[in-house]
């Protein structure tokens, strides 16, 4: 399913093997103890980097890099490390994976290192995140099973009356593959809506989900 979803998004087969990768160096700081040292980024993609520091680095670390005017803000592991010294004082080299990076902060490298603006403007950003599905779509690229789910939580959450042989009045926006814990989780929103029966109102939601490629482990963000 992240091939069909990703093609669909994109307009290009998603390569599983590795994202675009661009050479700097790029600025950054690594979080050590209570400070930030200065750091070099000698590369980056969208699943990880290269990394100069003139400190010894934890296994996990927090860090913010330099890409044109916008700081990202990342949290990585050590993959590998090299000692070395950098203008004739000790330095170490490493080789970093992401584990924790924000889906804005995440397209922004994949923009940057395809050689795009890296700071889009908000009704740019807004549509580049939501691409809104057709019926037919749906039907193709999200499993029943996995639909039925998320209609269901909507439901126990009084964001959509209660279902039956009727097709609910959903719309659904696909925002692509976002990286959390280094993992790869499509990201959805579902629009809804309720009428109290009381008052007569109706409520509108919007409620993003986050699921894996076989369509497990669904969370939502609120």
């Amino acid at each position: 399913m992240l091939n069909d979803l990703i093609t669909f998004f994109t307009g290009a087969p998603q390569n599983r093997r590795k994202y675009p990768r661009r050479a700097g160096p790029f600025q950054a700081w690594a979080a050590v103890g209570s400070q930030w040292a200065s750091c070099a980024c000698l590369d980056i993609s969208g699943s990880g980097m290269g990394l100069v520091s003139p400190a010894a680095l934890p296994e996990e670390v927090n860090l913010r890099v330099r890409l044109e005017s916008r700081n990202i803000v990342i949290r990585a592991k050590r993959i590998w490390q090299q000692p070395g010294t950098s203008q004739g004082k000790p330095a170490w080299r490493y080789g970093l994976s992401f584990t924790g990076i924000s889906a804005d902060d995440w397209d922004a490298v994949i923009r940057f290192c395809n050689n795009d603006q890296v700071t889009v403007e908000n009704k740019a950003q807004k549509e580049l995140e939501l691409v809104k599905l057709k019926a037919d779509d749906v039907a193709r690229l999200i499993p029943k099973k996995l639909q039925d789910q998320m209609l269901g939580l909507l439901v126990r959450k009084g964001r959509l009356a209660p279902m039956d042989e009727k097709t609910p009045l959903v719309q659904y926006s696909y925002g692509g593959v976002i990286k959390r814990n280094g993992k790869a989780l499509h990201r959805l929103s579902i629009h809804s809506r309720v009428r109290d029966e009381l008052t007569g109102e109706v409520k509108a939601y919007d409620t993003r989900f986050f699921f894996d490629d076989q369509g497990g482990n669904v969370t939502t963000d609120d």
